[in-house]
């Protein structure tokens, strides 16, 4: 199982949920407080398990409701994706991946690892 990572900044609060193979899986937006990172997570972890996925990348692709997996692709060619919650806002961004693949597995490892336990960065 993986574990959410809590980080304080000078006052500011973000959180990384890493797998558990110790890499970082997905990084939240900044919050203002704990208590807003922490229920960020419990929005993760209550809907990122039964998200749809929204291949941003596909010509004329189809939106989905969120909660969502919305999967984008920079100039470079790169792939990334965002979590966006019920309220349609973006909760958590991916690291860039070169190949699809990659990205979508670690999207299948969010949804499965998305109950982990938290400690403090």
């Amino acid at each position: 199982m993986g574990q959410y990572v809590v980080n304080e900044s000078e006052g500011r609060y973000q959180f990384n949920l890493c797998a558990s193979n110790g890499h970082v899986a997905i990084s939240s937006i900044v919050y203002p407080s704990r208590h807003d990172a922490e229920r960020g997570i419990e929005d993760l972890r209550r809907e990122a398990p039964n998200a749809n996925i929204e291949d941003g990348t596909e010509k004329d692709f189809e939106r989905v409701p969120a909660p969502k997996f919305r999967i984008y692709q920079d100039l470079d060619g790169e792939y990334f994706f965002a979590f966006i919650d019920a309220s349609g806002e973006d909760l958590a961004l991916s690291h860039k991946y070169s190949e699809k693949e990659s990205m979508l597995r670690r999207i299948e490892r969010v949804m499965a690892e998305c109950d982990s336990s938290v400690a403090m960065g």
